[in-house]
């Protein structure tokens, strides 16, 4: 699925000018070339076929496509770190170092028995991806100028849609259609990242396998139950889809409870303080679901609140608008982007 956003405005009051969602062709059993120039071509006709102005794009990379590593380093300077970060890098990851992209992020400081060291969030994707991800852009007739993480990217929208002070620590859930991110994070400084591979796409899979039909129809079935503010117990569709994905959602719920552990073992003395839900498969009685399950309070949120001209068409599933908003937001100026 290609999401579109476009802004207006400044930091703080932006406009909407342009929210379009469209499918992307899945061209099973392709080479990454002639997949590679079929996605090309969609986002080509997207872009003209809705008159998008201006070319400059941010794109991101998903949950799903980036490796993440923590590790624990002693207190250094920030030259230092990225040396470090290197070096952790070339010992963890599973493709030669002078393939990958690396980057960093610094979750703070923790104690280890009597000593502190920093808390570094490693972060690499092969150059090989990035490259054609990038190819793929320039394609389709668009000036990539900048290339973020989804993480990122959806913490800084949903961050501006709380309005939460930078000393409020928050666990995100981000259901996508490939992936489930779990992240802790201190207004927008990211505590801790995992990505879990269990998204829409497998959760249509548990329905088609459970109800014995056809792909199509259990997206079609799951998406209608997903898009209810509330469970219905008395309907029949509603009863079946959730039995159908009840082991997922504790398969999810046993992998929230390890990072919750992780988090109150490293980050003694400071609670995270409720969850927030988002995503294109999120929904309001699952957020409530997972926060009873793992003891935290439920954070309604929706990235678009306070946006002007985020209509009512605009604001249904409106999780699925996160990360483009986020990625439209790390270039707002007083222009279009």
């Amino acid at each position: 699925m290609a999401s579109v956003i476009q802004l207006s405005g400044t930091a703080a009051a932006i406009d909407l000018r342009l929210a379009i969602q469209s499918p992307l062709p899945q061209v099973i059993g392709a080479t990454p070339d002639v997949a590679d120039r079929a996605i090309a071509d969609a986002l080509r006709t997207l872009v003209t076929d809705h008159r998008l102005k201006g070319r400059p794009v941010v794109s991101c990379l998903g949950s799903d496509e980036i490796m993440v590593e923590t590790v624990r380093l002693p207190l250094l300077p920030p030259e230092e770190i990225a040396k470090a970060a290197q070096w952790e890098a070339s010992e963890r990851l599973s493709l030669p170092i002078e393939q990958m992209e690396v980057r960093y992020l610094v979750a703070g400081e923790v104690r280890q028995e009597n000593t502190t060291k920093q808390e570094v969030i490693l972060i690499a994707c092969p150059q090989e991806l990035i490259r054609r991800r990038l190819k793929i852009l320039e394609s389709a007739g668009l000036t990539p100028v900048g290339l973020d993480i989804e993480p990122c990217a959806f913490l800084r929208s949903l961050q501006r849609a709380q309005g939460t002070p930078d000393a409020v620590r928050t666990a995100y859930l981000y259901c996508s259609e490939t992936s489930v991110t779990v992240m802790f994070a201190e207004g927008s400084r990211i505590l801790f990242l995992k990505s879990i591979p269990m998204g829409g796409r497998q959760f249509d899979d548990a329905v088609a396998q459970a109800l014995g039909i056809e792909l199509d129809d259990a997206h079609q079935m799951r998406s209608d139950v997903f898009s209810s503010r509330v469970l219905d117990g008395e309907n029949e569709v509603h009863r079946s889809i959730i039995d159908a994905l009840r082991p997922c959602f504790e398969s999810i719920i046993d992998e929230m409870e390890l990072c919750l552990r992780y988090h109150k073992v490293t980050f003694r003395g400071r609670p995270l303080d409720g969850l927030v839900m988002s995503g294109s498969e999120s929904a309001p009685w699952l957020a409530e679901y997972f926060s009873e399950r793992v003891g935290l309070t439920c954070r309604p949120v929706t990235p678009l609140d306070g946006i002007h001209g985020a209509q009512s068409a605009v604001q249904k599933s409106p999780g699925r608008w996160a990360t483009p908003l986020g990625l439209a937001m790390k270039r707002l100026t007083s222009g279009t982007h």
